[in-house]
């Protein structure tokens, strides 16, 4: 599979364009920018900055990128580890210092501890897995090196905060077919390379709060944001 994300990345990275496109199966195309990856924490969304004051280290930071919430705690004292599955990105951000950055899925997380404080899942990353059954199995493994007060910040755009006439189309064919309705398919376009398709799920409060219910967590509270939320996921 083509590297992407970590192409974008490094691009946004060295200060060169960084704009790509990220084409859903239905032929919807949206333009944005690897500079996502290394904002600073001044211009993240208003529902992440207010996440971040429920951190405690350990941190674990799933689908990490380039560690651009690495820059944040390092100025902090805490402790942080990331995983991602471009290796690019992983070799990048051992260039940045940041050496407890391992290649790996995310539901299959094998790291020498079981004292993880806080997990981070930004972006949309609480559905990076594409389906429900993968965000489960996802939030199970959780489980395993995390502390027993630990939170999970789960971030995802809601797919019903939309009045966009393609948006609702596609919500339709997925409830035909007895999908969620933020359930895409998307693959990647990056100065004329095209990456495999990708899925991923889009989770409104309640579709977050169910899966976290039925993966031993619970949504203790969300942050709201404009068209995209962080809930702050508790072990039951």
């Amino acid at each position: 599979m083509a590297d992407t994300f970590g192409k974008v990345m490094q691009a946004a990275l060295e200060g060169k364009d960084a704009s790509y496109i990220i084409e859903r199966d239905d032929g919807f195309i949206r333009h944005t920018s690897g500079y996502n990856y290394i904002m600073p924490y001044e211009e993240w969304p208003e529902a992440e900055q207010k996440a971040l004051q429920k951190i405690e280290g350990p941190l674990l930071d799933v689908g990490c990128g380039l560690a651009r919430i690495g820059e944040y705690v390092k100025q902090n004292s805490i402790e942080y580890y990331g995983v991602d599955l471009s290796p690019l990105a992983v070799e990048l951000c051992h260039k940045r210092g940041f050496e407890n950055v391992h290649l790996m899925s995310a539901d299959d997380i094998k790291l020498d501890r079981s004292d993880f404080k806080t997990v981070v899942l930004f972006g949309n990353n609480f559905g990076l897995m594409g389906t429900p059954e993968g965000v489960i199995r996802m939030l199970n493994g959780f489980h395993e090196f995390t502390a027993n007060d630990a939170v999970v910040l789960a971030g995802s755009r809601d797919p019903a905060d939309t009045d966009n006439e393609l948006h609702l189309a596609y919500h339709a064919k997925n409830r035909e077919e007895g999908k969620p309705i933020g359930q895409v398919r998307l693959r990647n376009v990056f100065q004329g390379e095209v990456d495999d398709w990708w899925y991923l799920l889009l989770c409104g409060e309640k579709l977050m709060s169910e899966l976290a219910e039925k993966a031993g967590w619970y949504l203790e509270h969300t942050f709201v944001g404009q068209r995209y939320n962080v809930g702050i996921l508790r072990k039951q």
